[in-house]
Protein backbone atom coordinates (compact mmCIF):
# COMPACT_ATOMS: atom_id res chain seq x y z
CA UNK A 1 0.00 0.00 0.00
CA UNK A 2 2.85 2.37 0.74
CA UNK A 3 4.29 1.76 -2.74
CA UNK A 4 0.91 2.44 -4.35
CA UNK A 5 0.55 5.64 -2.36
CA UNK A 6 3.95 6.79 -3.56
CA UNK A 7 2.98 6.04 -7.15
CA UNK A 8 -0.25 7.99 -6.85
CA UNK A 9 1.60 10.91 -5.30
CA UNK A 10 4.13 10.84 -8.13
CA UNK A 11 1.41 10.83 -10.78
CA UNK A 12 -0.46 13.67 -9.06
CA UNK A 13 2.73 15.72 -8.86
CA UNK A 14 3.48 14.97 -12.51
CA UNK A 15 -0.05 16.00 -13.51
CA UNK A 16 0.22 19.26 -11.60
CA UNK A 17 3.60 20.13 -13.12
CA UNK A 18 2.59 19.30 -16.70
CA UNK A 19 -0.75 21.10 -16.43
CA UNK A 20 0.96 24.15 -14.96
CA UNK A 21 3.49 24.24 -17.79
CA UNK A 22 0.80 23.92 -20.45
CA UNK A 23 -1.39 26.54 -18.77
CA UNK A 24 1.47 29.05 -18.41
CA UNK A 25 2.60 28.55 -21.99
CA UNK A 26 -0.87 29.02 -23.43
CA UNK A 27 -1.78 31.91 -21.12
CA UNK A 28 1.25 33.98 -22.12
CA UNK A 29 0.77 33.44 -25.83
CA UNK A 30 -2.55 32.71 -27.47
CA UNK A 31 -4.75 33.44 -24.47
CA UNK A 32 -3.52 37.03 -24.19
CA UNK A 33 -4.75 37.73 -27.71
CA UNK A 34 -8.06 35.98 -27.01
CA UNK A 35 -8.66 37.97 -23.83
CA UNK A 36 -7.87 41.24 -25.59
CA UNK A 37 -10.32 40.44 -28.33
CA UNK A 38 -12.96 39.38 -25.81
CA UNK A 39 -12.65 42.69 -23.91
CA UNK A 40 -13.07 44.63 -27.14
CA UNK A 41 -16.17 42.69 -28.18
CA UNK A 42 -17.64 42.88 -24.66
CA UNK A 43 -17.19 46.66 -24.49
CA UNK A 44 -18.71 47.04 -27.94
CA UNK A 45 -21.65 44.89 -26.80
CA UNK A 46 -22.20 47.12 -23.74
CA UNK A 47 -22.19 50.23 -25.93
CA UNK A 48 -24.72 48.70 -28.32
CA UNK A 49 -27.02 47.64 -25.50
CA UNK A 50 -26.75 51.07 -23.91
CA UNK A 51 -27.72 52.78 -27.15
CA UNK A 52 -30.63 50.39 -27.70
CA UNK A 53 -32.02 50.82 -24.18
CA UNK A 54 -31.59 54.60 -24.37
CA UNK A 55 -33.70 54.58 -27.51
CA UNK A 56 -36.42 52.54 -25.81
CA UNK A 57 -36.44 54.83 -22.76
CA UNK A 58 -36.97 57.79 -25.05
CA UNK A 59 -40.33 56.33 -26.11
CA UNK A 60 -42.27 56.14 -22.82
CA UNK A 61 -45.65 56.28 -24.53
CA UNK A 62 -45.07 52.94 -26.26
CA UNK A 63 -44.02 50.88 -23.23
CA UNK A 64 -44.05 51.38 -19.45
CA UNK A 65 -40.89 51.19 -17.36
CA UNK A 66 -41.98 47.99 -15.59
CA UNK A 67 -42.67 46.29 -18.92
CA UNK A 68 -39.30 47.43 -20.21
CA UNK A 69 -37.61 45.92 -17.13
CA UNK A 70 -39.26 42.56 -17.74
CA UNK A 71 -38.25 42.62 -21.40
CA UNK A 72 -34.66 43.55 -20.65
CA UNK A 73 -34.31 40.80 -18.04
CA UNK A 74 -35.69 38.22 -20.46
CA UNK A 75 -33.69 39.51 -23.42
CA UNK A 76 -30.29 39.68 -21.73
CA UNK A 77 -30.78 37.13 -18.92
CA UNK A 78 -29.83 39.64 -16.25
CA UNK A 79 -31.39 42.03 -13.73
CA UNK A 80 -33.01 45.35 -14.57
CA UNK A 81 -33.64 47.20 -11.31
CA UNK A 82 -34.88 50.68 -10.46
CA UNK A 83 -32.59 51.78 -7.62
CA UNK A 84 -32.83 54.83 -5.40
CA UNK A 85 -30.24 57.43 -6.29
CA UNK A 86 -28.60 57.96 -2.91
CA UNK A 87 -25.54 57.03 -0.89
CA UNK A 88 -27.18 53.88 0.45
CA UNK A 89 -26.76 52.20 -2.92
CA UNK A 90 -24.01 54.11 -4.74
CA UNK A 91 -20.65 55.61 -3.95
CA UNK A 92 -20.01 59.32 -4.05
CA UNK A 93 -18.04 58.98 -7.27
CA UNK A 94 -20.96 57.22 -8.95
CA UNK A 95 -23.40 59.85 -7.71
CA UNK A 96 -21.13 62.53 -9.12
CA UNK A 97 -21.09 60.81 -12.49
CA UNK A 98 -24.89 60.51 -12.40
CA UNK A 99 -25.16 64.24 -11.76
CA UNK A 100 -23.28 64.95 -14.97
CA UNK A 101 -25.67 62.87 -17.07
CA UNK A 102 -28.91 63.92 -18.64
CA UNK A 103 -32.07 61.95 -17.98
CA UNK A 104 -32.15 58.55 -19.78
CA UNK A 105 -28.47 58.93 -20.70
CA UNK A 106 -26.37 55.80 -20.22
CA UNK A 107 -23.37 55.41 -17.91
CA UNK A 108 -21.36 52.31 -18.86
CA UNK A 109 -19.37 50.48 -16.19
CA UNK A 110 -17.09 48.33 -18.35
CA UNK A 111 -15.36 46.72 -15.37
CA UNK A 112 -18.58 45.37 -13.84
CA UNK A 113 -20.42 45.00 -17.18
CA UNK A 114 -23.29 47.16 -15.92
CA UNK A 115 -25.34 49.99 -17.44
CA UNK A 116 -26.86 52.87 -15.48
CA UNK A 117 -29.62 55.15 -16.81
CA UNK A 118 -30.62 58.25 -14.88
CA UNK A 119 -34.43 58.27 -14.85
CA UNK A 120 -34.89 61.35 -12.69
CA UNK A 121 -33.42 63.07 -9.64
CA UNK A 122 -34.32 60.15 -7.41
CA UNK A 123 -34.02 56.92 -9.41
CA UNK A 124 -31.56 55.07 -11.60
CA UNK A 125 -32.26 52.13 -13.90
CA UNK A 126 -29.47 49.58 -13.32
CA UNK A 127 -29.01 46.78 -15.85
CA UNK A 128 -26.39 44.12 -15.40
CA UNK A 129 -24.22 42.26 -15.36
CA UNK A 130 -24.40 42.03 -19.15
CA UNK A 131 -22.30 39.34 -20.79
CA UNK A 132 -21.95 38.78 -24.53
CA UNK A 133 -21.55 35.01 -24.70
CA UNK A 134 -19.76 34.81 -28.02
CA UNK A 135 -16.99 32.42 -29.00
CA UNK A 136 -14.35 34.52 -27.20
CA UNK A 137 -16.36 34.29 -23.98
CA UNK A 138 -16.01 30.50 -23.95
CA UNK A 139 -12.43 30.46 -25.21
CA UNK A 140 -11.24 32.69 -22.37
CA UNK A 141 -12.42 30.12 -19.81
CA UNK A 142 -11.74 26.90 -21.64
CA UNK A 143 -8.93 27.36 -24.14
CA UNK A 144 -6.05 26.48 -21.84
CA UNK A 145 -8.00 23.56 -20.42
CA UNK A 146 -8.72 22.19 -23.87
CA UNK A 147 -5.06 22.38 -24.72
CA UNK A 148 -4.15 20.25 -21.71
CA UNK A 149 -7.11 17.84 -22.03
CA UNK A 150 -5.19 15.28 -24.04
CA UNK A 151 -2.43 15.19 -21.46
CA UNK A 152 -4.93 14.78 -18.63
CA UNK A 153 -6.67 11.99 -20.51
CA UNK A 154 -3.47 10.00 -20.68
CA UNK A 155 -2.85 10.54 -16.98
CA UNK A 156 -6.41 9.49 -16.18
CA UNK A 157 -5.93 6.24 -18.09
CA UNK A 158 -2.89 5.48 -15.99
CA UNK A 159 -4.76 6.39 -12.83
CA UNK A 160 -7.66 4.13 -13.86
CA UNK A 161 -5.27 1.23 -14.26
CA UNK A 162 -3.95 1.76 -10.75
CA UNK A 163 -7.49 2.17 -9.40
CA UNK A 164 -8.52 -1.23 -10.81
CA UNK A 165 -5.71 -2.85 -8.85
CA UNK A 166 -6.94 -1.21 -5.65
CA UNK A 167 -10.59 -2.22 -6.06
CA UNK A 168 -10.14 -5.62 -4.48
CA UNK A 169 -8.44 -4.15 -1.44
CA UNK A 170 -11.22 -1.59 -1.04
CA UNK A 171 -13.90 -4.28 -1.37
CA UNK A 172 -12.26 -6.25 1.41
CA UNK A 173 -12.23 -3.22 3.67
CA UNK A 174 -15.92 -2.54 2.99
CA UNK A 175 -16.75 -6.12 3.90
CA UNK A 176 -15.05 -5.63 7.25
CA UNK A 177 -16.92 -2.41 8.14
CA UNK A 178 -19.57 -2.63 10.94
CA UNK A 179 -22.32 -1.70 8.46
CA UNK A 180 -24.85 -4.13 7.00
CA UNK A 181 -24.41 -4.05 3.20
CA UNK A 182 -26.61 -6.31 1.09
CA UNK A 183 -24.00 -6.86 -1.65
CA UNK A 184 -20.52 -6.46 -0.16
CA UNK A 185 -18.99 -8.36 -3.08
CA UNK A 186 -20.19 -5.65 -5.54
CA UNK A 187 -17.96 -2.63 -4.97
CA UNK A 188 -20.19 -0.10 -6.74
CA UNK A 189 -23.33 -1.26 -4.93
CA UNK A 190 -21.49 -1.30 -1.62
CA UNK A 191 -20.22 2.24 -2.07
CA UNK A 192 -23.70 3.41 -3.07
CA UNK A 193 -25.30 1.80 -0.04
CA UNK A 194 -22.62 3.21 2.25
CA UNK A 195 -23.15 6.67 0.78
CA UNK A 196 -26.90 6.44 1.35
CA UNK A 197 -26.41 5.38 4.95
CA UNK A 198 -24.01 8.26 5.59
CA UNK A 199 -26.32 10.76 3.88
CA UNK A 200 -29.25 9.59 5.97
CA UNK A 201 -27.25 10.21 9.14
CA UNK A 202 -25.98 13.61 8.03
CA UNK A 203 -29.16 15.10 6.51
CA UNK A 204 -30.72 16.09 9.80
CA UNK A 205 -27.45 17.52 11.07
CA UNK A 206 -26.97 19.54 7.89
CA UNK A 207 -30.53 20.85 8.11
CA UNK A 208 -29.91 22.00 11.67
CA UNK A 209 -26.64 23.69 10.73
CA UNK A 210 -28.32 25.48 7.82
CA UNK A 211 -31.15 26.64 10.05
CA UNK A 212 -28.75 27.89 12.70
CA UNK A 213 -26.67 29.75 10.13
CA UNK A 214 -29.73 31.42 8.61
CA UNK A 215 -31.05 32.37 12.00
CA UNK A 216 -27.71 33.81 13.09
CA UNK A 217 -27.54 35.99 9.98
CA UNK A 218 -31.12 37.11 10.52
CA UNK A 219 -30.69 37.75 14.21
CA UNK A 220 -27.58 39.82 13.62
CA UNK A 221 -29.55 42.04 11.27
CA UNK A 222 -32.82 42.19 13.20
CA UNK A 223 -31.22 42.98 16.55
CA UNK A 224 -29.54 46.13 15.28
CA UNK A 225 -32.56 48.42 15.36
CA UNK A 226 -33.78 47.77 18.95
CA UNK A 227 -30.21 47.60 20.23
CA UNK A 228 -29.45 50.96 18.63
CA UNK A 229 -32.54 52.50 20.22
CA UNK A 230 -31.56 51.10 23.60
CA UNK A 231 -28.02 52.42 23.29
CA UNK A 232 -29.33 55.85 22.34
CA UNK A 233 -31.74 55.93 25.26
CA UNK A 234 -29.04 54.83 27.71
CA UNK A 235 -26.65 57.49 26.43
CA UNK A 236 -29.32 60.17 26.84
CA UNK A 237 -30.60 59.12 30.28
CA UNK A 238 -27.68 60.50 32.24
CA UNK A 239 -28.04 64.08 31.00
CA UNK A 240 -31.79 64.06 30.29
CA UNK A 241 -34.26 66.30 32.04
CA UNK A 242 -36.86 64.74 34.33
CA UNK A 243 -39.66 65.05 31.80
CA UNK A 244 -37.51 63.43 29.11
CA UNK A 245 -36.62 60.42 31.26
CA UNK A 246 -40.12 58.97 31.00
CA UNK A 247 -39.95 58.97 27.20
CA UNK A 248 -36.51 57.39 27.28
CA UNK A 249 -37.70 54.70 29.68
CA UNK A 250 -40.64 54.04 27.38
CA UNK A 251 -38.25 53.68 24.44
CA UNK A 252 -36.12 51.24 26.44
CA UNK A 253 -39.15 49.17 27.40
CA UNK A 254 -40.41 49.10 23.83
CA UNK A 255 -37.01 48.01 22.56
CA UNK A 256 -36.89 45.22 25.14
CA UNK A 257 -40.36 44.11 24.09
CA UNK A 258 -39.26 44.08 20.44
CA UNK A 259 -36.27 41.92 21.37
CA UNK A 260 -38.45 39.60 23.43
CA UNK A 261 -40.93 39.25 20.57
CA UNK A 262 -38.15 38.54 18.10
CA UNK A 263 -36.61 35.89 20.36
CA UNK A 264 -40.01 34.25 20.81
CA UNK A 265 -40.57 34.16 17.05
CA UNK A 266 -37.10 32.73 16.51
CA UNK A 267 -37.66 29.97 19.05
CA UNK A 268 -41.06 29.14 17.56
CA UNK A 269 -39.61 29.09 14.04
CA UNK A 270 -36.82 26.77 15.19
CA UNK A 271 -39.35 24.38 16.74
CA UNK A 272 -41.47 24.37 13.59
CA UNK A 273 -38.42 23.70 11.41
CA UNK A 274 -37.31 20.80 13.61
CA UNK A 275 -38.11 17.69 11.58
CA UNK A 276 -37.93 15.48 14.65
CA UNK A 277 -41.06 17.15 16.10
CA UNK A 278 -44.11 15.64 14.43
CA UNK A 279 -47.46 17.49 14.34
CA UNK A 280 -50.28 16.18 16.50
CA UNK A 281 -53.17 14.69 14.58
CA UNK A 282 -56.72 15.70 15.54
CA UNK A 283 -59.80 16.11 13.37
CA UNK A 284 -60.55 19.83 13.00
CA UNK A 285 -63.68 21.60 11.82
CA UNK A 286 -61.85 23.94 9.48
CA UNK A 287 -64.68 26.43 9.04
CA UNK A 288 -64.88 26.93 12.80
CA UNK A 289 -61.08 27.15 13.09
CA UNK A 290 -60.96 29.87 10.43
CA UNK A 291 -63.84 31.80 12.06
CA UNK A 292 -62.17 31.61 15.48
CA UNK A 293 -58.85 32.82 14.06
CA UNK A 294 -60.52 35.61 12.11
CA UNK A 295 -62.37 36.82 15.23
CA UNK A 296 -59.05 37.09 17.08
CA UNK A 297 -57.20 38.91 14.29
CA UNK A 298 -59.90 41.32 13.11
CA UNK A 299 -59.80 43.64 16.20
CA UNK A 300 -56.14 44.48 15.41
CA UNK A 301 -57.21 46.01 12.08
CA UNK A 302 -60.48 47.91 12.66
CA UNK A 303 -60.17 49.66 9.30
CA UNK A 304 -60.26 46.34 7.41
CA UNK A 305 -63.42 44.36 6.66
CA UNK A 306 -62.68 40.62 7.04
CA UNK A 307 -64.96 38.23 5.10
CA UNK A 308 -65.16 34.44 5.45
CA UNK A 309 -66.56 32.24 2.70
CA UNK A 310 -66.13 28.72 4.05
CA UNK A 311 -67.72 25.31 4.03
CA UNK A 312 -67.62 23.17 7.17
CA UNK A 313 -64.89 20.65 6.31
CA UNK A 314 -63.32 18.08 8.61
CA UNK A 315 -59.56 17.81 8.25
CA UNK A 316 -56.86 16.12 10.29
CA UNK A 317 -53.91 18.16 11.55
CA UNK A 318 -52.25 19.92 14.48
CA UNK A 319 -54.72 22.43 15.93
CA UNK A 320 -52.15 24.78 17.47
CA UNK A 321 -50.01 24.85 14.33
CA UNK A 322 -53.01 25.35 12.03
CA UNK A 323 -54.30 28.26 14.11
CA UNK A 324 -50.85 29.86 14.08
CA UNK A 325 -50.68 29.32 10.30
CA UNK A 326 -53.96 31.17 9.67
CA UNK A 327 -53.19 33.84 12.26
CA UNK A 328 -49.95 34.73 10.47
CA UNK A 329 -51.65 34.79 7.07
CA UNK A 330 -54.57 36.93 8.26
CA UNK A 331 -52.29 39.37 10.08
CA UNK A 332 -50.13 39.65 6.99
CA UNK A 333 -53.22 40.36 4.88
CA UNK A 334 -54.64 42.83 7.40
CA UNK A 335 -51.32 44.64 7.65
CA UNK A 336 -51.21 45.50 3.96
CA UNK A 337 -54.91 45.55 3.04
CA UNK A 338 -56.65 48.83 2.35
CA UNK A 339 -60.24 47.94 3.22
CA UNK A 340 -61.03 44.27 2.59
CA UNK A 341 -59.68 40.78 3.25
CA UNK A 342 -61.53 37.70 2.06
CA UNK A 343 -60.88 34.13 3.23
CA UNK A 344 -62.15 31.24 1.11
CA UNK A 345 -62.24 27.55 2.12
CA UNK A 346 -63.03 24.91 -0.49
CA UNK A 347 -62.87 21.12 -0.62
CA UNK A 348 -61.42 19.46 -3.71
CA UNK A 349 -60.88 15.75 -4.40
CA UNK A 350 -58.21 14.63 -1.95
CA UNK A 351 -57.38 18.08 -0.61
CA UNK A 352 -58.73 21.30 0.83
CA UNK A 353 -57.82 24.76 -0.45
CA UNK A 354 -57.66 27.95 1.62
CA UNK A 355 -57.24 31.29 -0.13
CA UNK A 356 -56.53 34.57 1.68
CA UNK A 357 -57.08 37.58 -0.61
CA UNK A 358 -56.59 41.27 0.18
CA UNK A 359 -57.01 44.53 -1.68
CA UNK A 360 -53.52 45.81 -0.87
CA UNK A 361 -50.55 46.58 -3.09
CA UNK A 362 -49.90 42.92 -3.91
CA UNK A 363 -46.58 41.16 -4.46
CA UNK A 364 -44.21 42.36 -7.24
CA UNK A 365 -43.91 39.93 -10.20
CA UNK A 366 -41.14 37.40 -9.77
CA UNK A 367 -40.83 38.04 -6.02
CA UNK A 368 -43.48 35.57 -4.82
CA UNK A 369 -41.01 32.88 -3.72
CA UNK A 370 -38.79 35.25 -1.71
CA UNK A 371 -41.49 36.30 0.75
CA UNK A 372 -41.40 32.85 2.36
CA UNK A 373 -37.71 33.19 3.24
CA UNK A 374 -36.84 34.19 6.83
CA UNK A 375 -36.31 37.92 7.50
CA UNK A 376 -37.48 38.96 4.04
CA UNK A 377 -39.13 42.33 3.46
CA UNK A 378 -39.61 43.19 -0.20
CA UNK A 379 -40.20 46.88 0.50
CA UNK A 380 -37.26 48.38 2.43
CA UNK A 381 -39.31 51.47 3.22
CA UNK A 382 -41.64 49.48 5.49
CA UNK A 383 -40.87 49.89 9.15
CA UNK A 384 -40.80 47.12 11.74
CA UNK A 385 -44.30 48.11 12.85
CA UNK A 386 -45.72 47.49 9.40
CA UNK A 387 -43.39 44.75 8.28
CA UNK A 388 -43.20 42.50 11.37
CA UNK A 389 -40.01 40.67 12.26
CA UNK A 390 -39.81 38.87 8.91
CA UNK A 391 -40.65 35.36 10.15
CA UNK A 392 -44.43 35.23 9.78
CA UNK A 393 -44.61 33.80 6.26
CA UNK A 394 -41.55 31.60 6.83
CA UNK A 395 -43.44 30.04 9.74
CA UNK A 396 -46.48 29.62 7.47
CA UNK A 397 -44.46 27.70 4.91
CA UNK A 398 -42.87 25.49 7.59
CA UNK A 399 -46.24 24.60 9.12
CA UNK A 400 -47.72 23.81 5.71
CA UNK A 401 -44.70 21.63 4.88
CA UNK A 402 -45.13 19.74 8.16
CA UNK A 403 -48.63 18.84 6.97
CA UNK A 404 -47.31 17.84 3.51
CA UNK A 405 -49.08 20.72 1.80
CA UNK A 406 -48.07 23.67 -0.36
CA UNK A 407 -48.39 27.44 -0.03
CA UNK A 408 -48.00 29.85 -2.90
CA UNK A 409 -48.86 33.35 -4.07
CA UNK A 410 -51.06 33.52 -7.13
CA UNK A 411 -49.55 35.54 -9.98
CA UNK A 412 -52.98 36.14 -11.51
CA UNK A 413 -54.85 39.31 -10.63
CA UNK A 414 -57.78 38.94 -8.22
CA UNK A 415 -61.07 40.78 -8.01
CA UNK A 416 -59.73 42.66 -4.96
CA UNK A 417 -56.52 43.57 -6.78
CA UNK A 418 -54.07 42.62 -4.03
CA UNK A 419 -52.14 39.53 -2.98
CA UNK A 420 -53.70 36.06 -3.00
CA UNK A 421 -52.14 33.37 -0.80
CA UNK A 422 -53.28 29.84 -1.62
CA UNK A 423 -52.74 26.86 0.70
CA UNK A 424 -53.37 23.30 -0.42
CA UNK A 425 -53.51 20.62 2.26
CA UNK A 426 -54.00 16.91 1.53
CA UNK A 427 -56.96 15.32 3.33
CA UNK A 428 -56.09 12.50 5.73
CA UNK A 429 -59.16 12.29 7.95
CA UNK A 430 -59.14 9.22 10.19
CA UNK A 431 -62.17 6.95 10.03
CA UNK A 432 -61.71 6.10 13.71
CA UNK A 433 -63.50 9.05 15.29
CA UNK A 434 -63.11 7.55 18.77
CA UNK A 435 -59.30 7.46 18.50
CA UNK A 436 -58.82 11.08 17.41
CA UNK A 437 -60.79 13.90 19.10
CA UNK A 438 -62.73 16.38 16.98
CA UNK A 439 -62.14 20.10 17.61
Amino acid sequence: MQVNALRLSAFIALAIVLNSLVALTVRHTLLVEIETRYIETQNQFLDEVGARVQTELARPSQISLSELQVRLEARYDTQALVVRRNADFYSQSQLSEFAELNEQQALVDYLNATLYFVLNDHEVLEIGPLVDQDVYYYLVDWFDWLMSAFLNLLLLLVFWYLNVKERNVLAERLAQMPVALSQPQDLNSSLQQLSQLVDAQLNEGEARITLQRDLLHGVAHEFRSPMARMQFALDMLEDAEEEERAALHTSLNQSLQDLEGLVSELLYYARVKDNSVKPKQVVLQMGSVLQETLDKVAPFYPQVDFELDAQEIHWQGDEALVKRLFTNLLRNAGRFARERVRVELRELPGELVVRVIDDGIGIPPGKQARIFEPFTRLDPSRSRDSGGCGLGLAIVQSIVSKHHGTVSVSEESTDLGGACFEIRLPKRVSTDSAAIPVH
